[in-house]
This record gives structure tokens, C-alpha cells and sequence, in this order.
């Protein structure tokens, strides 16, 4: 099946259209932004995109030519790590800066949400006179109005049948109306963010485009060509060396995951193209990042949930023209609860000193750390053994326990990237796990 970029101009309901506006449409004169307001941000979050499925990373494999693009003209962060490794917990701790244990979320008895009372970035982006947008998916059971955000043109349904989400002519919510849209769902997004910064080119905003890609279902592309016999002979940077990757039609579809990136990297070059074509690039923040990796059989798992790096390590990368250096790359820890912090930080607005994360401003202005460790948790998948666990990252080592210490991990990430050798039981290393056990809460 062959897809194209397409724009989605109208679509009719009954006796009532909706319009999403073309990106191609003719803006009219631009006038100079005034040079004395905040910046632009457009944060553009992915769905179980892995670190290293991304050509920056050193995929001989994927074309990823835009994103690339973007590490080149920005900062990468290449040890971010998400606070809670699923598609959920994660957006929530993006939105609000709070860990899980934290009272990120709350399950009101048909999945976990935001809890009402929690302020979120969209809250104080407003507070600083951004007009606040979400396009996209929120996974969280709610509206996004009701976190903050000013502005919701096209919203992802709560999915009522799993973690498949319609792809091809997806059902949408076009300005609060449910109904069926025509094209592919990440171009169609992609089309609605476009809109978003046309229509708001002359004051400062904030977007939220939460894509569905590269998660399941995934699609073969025409122009996206892959086979498994390249990827098998070239698996992915993260791969663990000693493991046989397999490839094939179902879970392990890698050719179908890899065109699904390239196909959503295009619309990341149709996002960059536009803010160019608009005079806005100098004036915007763009931020890349994906909400959780996946195993996609890494360590003999199919999912996420779980601590090892392809799931809790994704890419990141931030170019903020005229203050981070053009294809500089951090090897600084980062974490999810970071995002907040920086945003309000980029914004002007105070810091929050109840937060857990910190400003990452240090790193990318001046390539300084932020933080020694981070920490993360989740639970574990009933395949993948059960139970709850949490993970503390330092410069060297990487710490798990499950069920408060009655399942434990150790790996030194510097002599042992691929996590291949688990050295809780050495008595060499006794005293790194002592200091681990105690630290785990002090991040």
C-alpha cells in the first residue's frame, strides 16, 4: 500500500463541515515577531520510538533524514530517560513534572488519569501568555481542556479496544465532534499542527503533538522501503551483540516498525519546513522525544515496562536557534520530570521548588549536567515476571529491585552497555549495591 502526504482540507458531517486547514495554504504578509516575547515551543512527543531507531544514533539501517536534521541543528540528550517506561504513566509525568508514586496519576476505576487538582505544563504556559494547544493522543481519558491547554483542533479518542489505534482513515475528534477522518492519522496531525501555528504565527505559543507512531499497528510504505534480511544483518545500535534478532510478519515486524519511523519522520520535515516557510524557526523551540522505547525482543521481551535501556532510554533532542550549539550532543543524565522545569525556565516563569525535576537550561546552553542519577519505575508485565520495580541510573551503574528487594539487578552500564551480565550476586561489587539500595529514593 502506497501513502502519500496529503492535506486534509474538509470534512463533512452530516449537514455540518469541519475544516482542517491546509498547511499550504497562503499565509499572507508575515510581519516580524517582536523579539522581546518568549519563544515558540513545539513539543513533538512520538509513541515507543527507540533510542537507537533513529539514524543520529548510528542506525546504518532507518532513514531518518529530518530528525537527523533536527540533532544536527540542535542539542541531543543521549541518556534521557523516562520516569515510567508506558505509553500512560509517561505522558502524565510529561505533563505534570511528577513521578508516578508521586500522585502524577490516579486510576479512577477504568484507567489511570490525571488527578483534577494537578497543574500541568499547559497551566503555567498560560500563566505566561502562551496561547496552549494539544493535537494528537492523550491516552489519559481526558480532555485536554480540562489540563489547561487553550486549544484541542484534532484529539486521538480514548481507546476503547486496546493499544491498536486506526491508522488509515482514523476516527478523530475534530473540534469536539467525533467522526471519521480521511488519510493516515500522523499526517492528519500533522496537517492540524501546521494549522495551529499559521493561525498563531504573530503571538507566542506552546503545542502539544502527541503522534501515535511508531506504535502498533504498524504500516509497509512504498517510499519506506525495508526488508528483514538488512535489518537481521544491521540490527539497531541498542541490540545486544550476542542475540539473535529475528524478523518476520507479526509481533516481530522490524520492517514495518522502520517504515512507520520514516513515514513519521517526513511529516518532521513537513513541521520544520513550515516553521521556516512562516519566519518562525529563529523564534521556536523544537523538542523531539518519544514517550517510552520497546523491547521489540531486546533481552527476549516484545514490550515495554520493563528497566532495561531500549525501553527506559529514548531519543531527545532540543534545538533552540541562537542558544543551543548546533549539533552538540550531551551524555548527561535527563529525565522525563526535567521537561517541566525546563519549559517554565524557557518561558520566564519561577522555578518550582516542590518539583523533582530540574531545569535542563545548564546543558543546553552551556553543556553542564543537571543531575548525578535518575530514577524510574513501573510495573512489570505479567510475561515479563510481575511485580513492581524502580531503577536508579548513575554515571556508571544501573540499580533495579522489584517488590522492595525481593528480585534485584545490577549492571555496570559503562563496561557493560548491553546489560548482558547482572552482577547483584558478586561480592566484588557488594559495596556498589549497598550504596545503590540506599540512594534509590534520593534522586
Amino acid at each position: 500500500m502506497k501513502l502519500v502526504t496529503r492535506q486534509v482540507c474538509a470534512v463533512v458531517v452530516t449537514v455540518v463541515a469541519f475544516a482542517i486547514s491546509c498547511g499550504d495554504d497562503t499565509d499572507g504578509d508575515l510581519a516580524p515577531r517582536d523579539r522581546t516575547q518568549p519563544p515558540n515551543v513545539l513539543f513533538i512527543l512520538a509513541d515507543d520510538l527507540r533510542f537507537d531507531a533513529v539514524g543520529y544514533s548510528g542506525n546504518e539501517v532507518i532513514k531518518t533524514p529530518n530528525i537527523d536534521r533536527l540533532a544536527s541543528e540542535g542539542m541531543r540528550l543521549d541518556r534521557f530517560y523516562v520516569a515510567y517506561p508506558v505509553c500512560i504513566q509517561s505522558r502524565a509525568t510529561f505533563l505534570t513534572g511528577r513521578y508516578h508514586h508521586d500522585g502524577a496519576t490516579v486510576n479512577r476505576g477504568k484507567g489511570w488519569r490525571i488527578r483534577p487538582e494537578t497543574r500541568t505544563v499547559a497551566n503555567w504556559m498560560n500563566d505566561a501568555g502562551y496561547v496552549t494547544g494539544f493535537i494528537g493522543k492523550s491516552h489519559l481519558g481526558m480532555r485536554p481542556q480540562a489540563w489547561g491547554f487553550d486549544r484541542v483542533p484534532v484529539l486521538v479518542p480514548e481507546n476503547r479496544h486496546g493499544p491498536w489505534i486506526e491508522h488509515i482513515n482514523p476516527k478523530l475528534i475534530v473540534d469536539g465532534i467525533e467522526m471519521r477522518v480521511p488519510g493516515h492519522i500522523t499526517q492528519i496531525l500533522t496537517d492540524a499542527a501546521i494549522d495551529f501555528m499559521v493561525s498563531n504565527k504573530d503571538q507566542p505559543w506552546f503545542l502539544w503533538l502527541a503522534t501515535s507512531a511508531p506504535h502498533v499497528p504498524y504500516h509497509e510504505y512504498e517510499d519506506y522501503p525495508y526488508t528483514a534480511t538488512e535489518i537481521v544483518a544491521t540490527p539497531p545500535p541498542g541490540w545486544p551483540p550476542n542475540q539473535k534478532l529475528v524478523s518476520g510478519r507479526g509481533v516481530f515486524d522490524w520492517p514495518a516498525y522502520y517504515s512507520t519511523i520514516s513515514m513519521l519522520d517526513e511529516q518532521v520535515g513537513r513541521l520544520l519546513g513550515r516553521l521556516n516557510e512562516l519566519g518562525l524557526a529563529e523564534d521556536t523551540v523544537v523538542v523531539f522525544i518519544s514517550d517510552n522505547g520497546i523491547q521489540l525482543g531486546s533481552h527476549g521481551h516484545m514490550a515495554k515496562a520493563i528497566w532495561y535501556e531500549e525501553s527506559t532510554k529514548v531519543p531527545a533532542v532540543v534545538r533552540w536557534p541562537g542558544k543551543t550549539k548546533p549539533g552538540a550532543i550531551s551524555e548527561g543524565l535527563t529525565s522525563s520530570v526535567d521537561l517541566l522545569p525546563t519549559l517554565l525556565d524557557i518561558a520566564g516563569l519561577p522555578a518550582l521548588e516542590d518539583m523533582p525535576g530540574a531545569s535542563l537550561l545548564p546543558t543546553l546552553l552551556r553543556g553542564e549536567p543537571t543531575r548525578d542519577r535518575i530514577y524510574s519505575e513501573s510495573a512489570r508485565l505479567a510475561e515479563q515476571g510481575g511485580g513492581s520495580w524502580e531503577m536508579i541510573v548513575d554515571e556508571r551503574w544501573k540499580y533495579v529491585r522489584i517488590n522492595d528487594q525481593s528480585e534485584q539487578h545490577l549492571y555496570d552500564l559503562e563496561e557493560d552497555p548491553f546489560e548482558q551480565r547482572d552482577l547483584v550476586g558478586s561480592p566484588t561489587h557488594a559495596a556498589t549495591l549497598k550504596k545503590l539500595q540506599g540512594e534509590i529514593r534520593r534522586r
